[in-house]
C-alpha cells in the first residue's frame, strides 16, 4: 500500500488483526514505515474485531500476505462478500480463488511480497474487472463453499472410516 496509495488518493488501506508478542516489533516497524511515507491517515491499523463481516462489506479489495497459513479463511470470507482478492500462495488459497477466465482473484507466490503491488493495482485501477472478480467470488463461495456440503464431505469422510473398522 505504501507504493500504491501515494498515486491513488480515493484509496485508503485498514490492517486488522491482532499482532501476537513474537510480532509486536514487526507491526510497530510497519507502522513506523507507514509514518515515513507519510500515510499514517491512509492505512490504518485497527486492531482485531468481532464484526468481521462488517469490515469485508466495507472492502473493495481483500489482501491476504500471510508467508504461512495452515488453512486460511479469510479470502473466502471476503469471496462471500463479493470482494476480490489478491492472496499468497498457501495454506488452501489456491483451493478456495479461481484465477484466469472466472476471475476472483488473484494468486502469487509467498516468498514473493512484492509482488502484489501489480495484482492489487489491477484491480484497484479496473473497477469493472474488480466488481466482476468480487460477483464471480460471492459466487463461487455461495455454490462451492457451503456448510451444507462441508458437512457431507465430513459425512462421508466418517463414513468410510465406519466401514473400514
Amino acid at each position: 500500500m505504501i507504493a500504491l496509495l501515494p498515486t491513488r488518493p480515493d484509496w485508503i488501506a485498514i490492517i486488522a488483526g491482532r499482532a501476537t508478542g513474537q510480532h509486536v516489533a514487526f507491526e510497530t516497524m510497519l507502522k513506523e514505515k507507514v509514518a515515513a511515507a507519510g500515510l499514517a491517515d491512509r492505512i490504518l491499523f485497527v486492531g482485531e474485531h468481532t464484526n468481521i463481516p462488517d469490515w469485508y462489506r466495507a472492502l473493495d479489495l481483500f489482501i491476504a500476505p500471510q508467508r504461512w497459513e495452515g488453512f486460511g479463511l479469510t479470502p473466502l470470507e471476503a469471496m462471500a462478500t463479493a470482494v476480490p482478492v489478491v492472496a499468497t500462495d498457501v495454506g488452501a488459497f489456491s483451493e478456495l480463488l479461481e484465477t484466469g477466465e472466472n476471475e476472483t482473484g488473484q494468486l502469487i507466490a509467498a516468498d514473493a511480497l512484492g509482488e502484489m503491488v501489480q495484482p492489487a493495482a489491477v484491480f484497484m485501477d479496473d473497477p469493472v474487472r474488480a466488481q466482476l472478480a468480487g460477483e464471480r467470488g460471492l459466487f463461487r463461495a455461495s455454490t462451492h463453499f457451503t456448510i451444507e456440503g462441508e458437512a457431507r464431505s465430513l459425512g462421508a469422510i466418517y463414513e468410510q472410516l465406519l466401514s473400514r473398522a
